[in-house]
């Protein structure tokens, strides 16, 4: 099952959707168990009275992978809110069911804030999976 939800994550990050609440796939350096990485991509969500009110809706499907005396591994299925705070900046959060390499089954979150620039964005993000919290920078392309 493991294998399967980490090959499932992977074939999706080559597509492009709403990683974070914006447009693209997300790449980052992370803290996580050691030195890694978290890749996600997203799948827009309208929810007319959540959106209605300012608030951007998404799915994400998360991967982390990180090296330290082991190899620590997680995925996480969830759905999250983007909240704009002002031009070019905004926040957001996500929560949802998720594994641990070692840890199995459980809850993810993250909580973060994105830095538009041109045609992408700047997130730094903090989140956690079963076995394993981390502390994310990166860009979404």
């Amino acid at each position: 099952m493991k294998k399967l939800l980490i090959a499932a994550a992977i074939f999706v990050s080559a597509t492009t959707a709403f990683a974070g609440g914006k447009g693209g796939t997300e790449v980052a350096i992370a803290s996580y168990g050691g030195l890694g990485a978290t890749f996600a991509v997203g799948i827009p969500l309208n929810i007319k009275f959540l959106a209605s009110n300012g608030l951007t809706t998404y799915g994400e499907l998360e991967v982390g992978l990180g090296v330290d005396d082991g190899v620590n591994a997680g995925a996480e299925l969830a759905g999250g809110i983007l909240v704009n705070v002002g031009q070019g900046l905004s926040v957001y959060g996500s929560l949802g069911p998720a594994i641990g390499i070692d840890a199995g089954f459980g809850l993810g979150a993250e909580i973060g804030f994105n830095i538009d620039i041109n045609s992408g964005s700047i997130f730094i993000e903090g989140g956690t999976h079963p076995g394993t919290d981390y502390v994310a920078v990166g860009m979404r392309l």
